[in-house]
């Protein structure tokens, strides 16, 4: 009976037991404003900002959160860069690297000793919950934006949490609370007009965990271990295309390869042509969304971009055809870098049988400078024979580990089938 009354005691005790009552952002910004930083690149030699972002303390009070892309340019040029912070009380000092996930865009920074509480960390609301987002707008004093949870964002790999907030350059790497003052993720980017990015909170804990686990030396050559990581997410993420089954898309005479994965979207392209054009055009393009951020130069890798292109024409003669048809047929990625960043394309052309049609395959690659194993790839397949009609297909890879590439390539050609 004494059991009794105790269980019933306790339950009663936790049903009317008081809940944290929800803060507004005023209430938010107060408690933080201690406990979120402008985090600073500073250049060596003249002591003056190179480039700016936000950060936050976390686990042992002594570590600082904030992205990788804000501290990029130290992985680059560490002899002529360093990271520092200041507080909105002007508190201020030097920061090490303790650990990056380059993946998800974010860093992990340490102090020389504690500098602050640390933040308390939280999953995600429910979808349209309000969430606080606080940072260095501008390098115009710490902020706070309010929005709304959209949720977690399928297009990626479950990395970014849309936001109903403006995020403004500098915010970068500021943390993003719910209603308790919890962080539920940390700020990445924005795409204008009240659109923004956010990273779950869980892969901040896993990369702290990281750092507890295993010592991060931030003397080696950074740049090895930045590819190491795209590299080995980028594997993976191919992997993972190559594991499912892909639905079809018609084009003419042609079955394709359709929305390979939730991380890809593809879009009507062709090109509206007057009642008088001499021939007809069609193309779709399919792109994926979850890119990486590699440096300020080299910019994002991990794009994955397929295309597909039919062209037919009765009006035509076979040499103006194919003059149309070559010109039209990409050998290059669009793309705007130097000799320095990148190596020059290398190519080799074979001919392919696909459903009994000759497909003219040219494979290119090219390798990046500063990071090693890292390559672009860019495939095209060119149906021969036809006088009067026309297809290619171009796949585009970024940043991606060149050997990974070419089973998803065989995997294109294998479902290629011609229609008679």
């Amino acid at each position: 009976m004494l059991l009794r009354l105790i269980a019933f005691g306790l339950l009663f005790a936790s049903l009317f037991a008081p809940t944290q009552a929800a803060m507004d952002s005023k209430q938010i910004y107060q408690q933080n404003e201690q406990r979120v930083f402008q985090v600073r690149v500073l250049n060596r030699e003249t002591g003056k900002k190179s480039s700016i972002g936000s950060g936050f303390i976390v686990g042992d009070g002594s570590q600082v959160a904030t992205n990788y892309h804000v501290i990029g340019q130290v992985i680059l040029e560490p002899e002529l860069f360093y990271i520092s912070f200041i507080s909105k009380d002007g508190q201020e000092g030097e920061l090490k690297l303790l650990g990056l996930d380059v993946a998800r865009d974010l860093a992990l920074l340490g102090a020389e000793k504690p500098i602050g509480e640390a933040i308390k960390m939280s999953p995600l609301p429910p979808r349209g919950a309000p969430i606080f987002a606080m940072g260095n707008p501008l390098d115009l004093g710490l902020s706070i934006a309010v929005g709304t949870n959209g949720g977690i964002l399928n297009q990626t790999d479950d990395s970014r949490i849309l936001f109903s907030g403006s995020l403004n350059p500098g915010m970068s790497g500021g943390p993003t609370f719910n209603e308790r003052g919890e962080a539920i993720g940390i700020n990445v980017a924005t795409a204008r007009n009240a659109i923004s990015f956010i990273v779950p909170s869980r892969f901040l804990k896993n990369l702290i965990d990281q750092a507890a686990n295993a010592a991060f030396e931030d003397e080696q050559d950074l740049k090895v271990e930045v590819a190491r990581q795209v590299l080995a997410y980028e594997t993976s993420y191919i992997e993972q295309l190559l594991e499912t089954d892909w639905p079809e898309l018609d084009l003419r005479q042609f079955k394709l390869p359709g929305v390979i994965s939730p991380t890809v979207r593809c879009w009507d392209n062709s090109t509206k042509l007057s009642a008088v054009a001499r021939y007809k055009r069609y193309q779709i393009r399919c792109t994926n969304q979850n890119h990486v951020y590699l440096d300020e130069d080299n910019k994002f890798v991990g794009r994955l971009i397929y295309e597909y292109f039919w062209l037919e024409s009765e009006d035509l003669n076979t040499i103006q055809f194919y003059n149309l048809y070559e010109n039209l047929n990409k050998d290059q990625i669009e793309s705007k870098m130097d000799r320095d960043m990148v190596s020059n394309f290398n190519c080799k052309t074979w001919f392919v049988e696909v459903s009994q049609q000759e497909l003219k395959g040219n494979l290119c690659r090219r390798e990046y400078v500063e990071y090693e194993g890292l390559s672009d790839v860019l495939f095209t397949a060119a149906l021969t024979g036809h006088k009067k009609q026309g297809f290619f297909i171009t796949v585009i890879m970024t940043g991606i580990d060149y050997s990974s590439t070419l089973p998803l390539i065989q995997r294109f050609l294998e479902q290629t089938e011609w229609k008679p």
